[in-house]
């Protein structure tokens, strides 16, 4: 049986091991006959934490995006809850690109009437960059606040109480602030998503999956973004490093 291609785009400089948990994640929660690739960039950050990362990010994730296309993948996933070039991309392309963030967004929608966003980070980054994306996307009325547990991306891995700080937020998010649904705000949680569902009895979004499945489900039906929306930029010079 023939697969669907799709590629996951790690915005980020560092080579990612085959064993890695974020390869792991991705091959075991994708479809039968989906077939999944994982590339980071050549050029960039090492994490992304802040707009100025982002802005880093972007013309290389879309270069890959583009390699992408011409390799013949049906779909890219940007593996960052901030969308780098999510909007460029969907401009250079025709298949589908999703951006985990606005997976996420979307899926918590649907789940109730308010959520909250778990983000990781410095809060002084937390509290500025999820909400814009929220006031971008037009549904501010349903976001009920935005909690981080204080931790760089780049030391998650070493984070041993990494669950249940998430849990506490969480907790206070439900009480305090009304949510009916958290949304992890980092695709480095990717894969606890229902350990904390299980301690809070809310539903818990994690990003990445939702994300994959959700660019499954374009590519099946054989969909992509507007060209109303998304319009082919102009032709003119641009140079990047090579």
């Amino acid at each position: 049986m023939s697969k669907y291609k799709i590629l996951v785009v790690i915005p980020i400089i560092r080579d990612i091991p085959a064993s890695s948990s974020k390869k792991n994640f991705y091959k075991k929660n994708a479809s039968i006959d989906f077939e999944v690739d994982i590339t980071t960039i050549k050029f960039g950050p090492a994490s992304i934490e802040c707009f100025y990362d982002e802005v880093w990010a972007s013309p290389f994730v879309v270069e890959e995006i583009k390699k992408a296309e011409l390799k013949g993948y049906c779909g890219v996933l940007i593996d960052c809850f901030m969308n780098p070039g999510l909007k460029a991309a969907r401009e250079v392309v025709d298949i589908p690109i999703i951006g985990v963030g606005e997976a996420a967004i979307i899926t918590a929608l649907m789940l109730g009437d308010s959520f909250t966003i778990i983000d990781v980070g410095p809060d002084k980054y937390v509290k500025k960059t999820p909400p814009m994306m929220i006031r971008e996307m037009g549904v501010a009325s349903r976001f009920a606040s935005i909690r981080g547990i204080g931790v760089p991306v780049l030391e998650l891995s070493e984070c041993r109480d990494l669950v249940d700080s998430i849990v506490a937020e969480a907790i206070k998010a439900v009480n305090e602030d009304g949510a009916d649904v958290i949304v992890l705000g980092c695709t480095g949680l990717a894969g606890i998503a229902r350990e904390v569902e299980d301690k809070i009895n809310i539903p818990v979004v994690d990003p990445a999956l939702s994300a994959l499945k959700i660019l499954e489900a374009l590519v099946r039906m054989g969909v992509k973004h507007s060209r109303k929306t998304y319009i082919n930029p102009p032709n003119k010079e641009r140079k990047l490093p090579t």
